[in-house]
């Protein structure tokens, strides 16, 4: 997806959004392939050394935890993400399910989805510190701060 209108800044939405995703398949906003990620096969990783990137987006910050490139992952990714206030993510959507877990922080998912009351008219909701949200499979959504 990728194009069309974002959604409205959430009033009183003024912190930051510290999210650990995990993934069945990379994100349509972010490459694939990342010539300065190393791979690292070791059982146990420091967060703190691993490869960081912003992907030219002021304000966010993105590590994949664990990978299919960096580590040789074959059915998931995890990847850990901090959004500064008024950051979001483009619109999109993926070919798997996307599960959210709310470190720190508190934004909103914007949720186009044929498994809400109203299909197709997206949804504004509310996400938190210690919540937890999944996305279905080619769901349209965004997350905002």
């Amino acid at each position: 997806m990728g194009t069309g209108p974002t959604a409205p800044a959430a009033s009183g939405h003024r912190g930051s959004l510290l999210l650990a995703l995990l993934l069945g398949a990379a994100a349509a906003f972010l490459p694939l392939a990342e010539p300065s990620c190393p791979r690292d096969n070791s059982l146990v990783k420091d967060i703190n050394q691993m490869h960081q990137s912003d992907y030219g987006r002021k304000g966010f910050s993105h590590i994949t935890i664990a990978g299919a490139l960096a580590h040789g992952m074959r059915e998931v990714e995890v990847w850990l993400q901090t959004f500064g206030p008024g950051q979001r993510t483009p619109i999109h959507r993926h070919s798997c399910e996307e599960v959210f877990v709310v470190l720190k922080g508190r934004g909103t998912l914007l949720l186009g989805s044929t498994s809400l009351q109203y299909p197709g008219t997206p949804q504004e909701i509310p996400v938190f510190q210690n919540s937890t949200f999944t996305v279905p499979v080619n769901d349209p959504h965004q997350i905002y701060v």
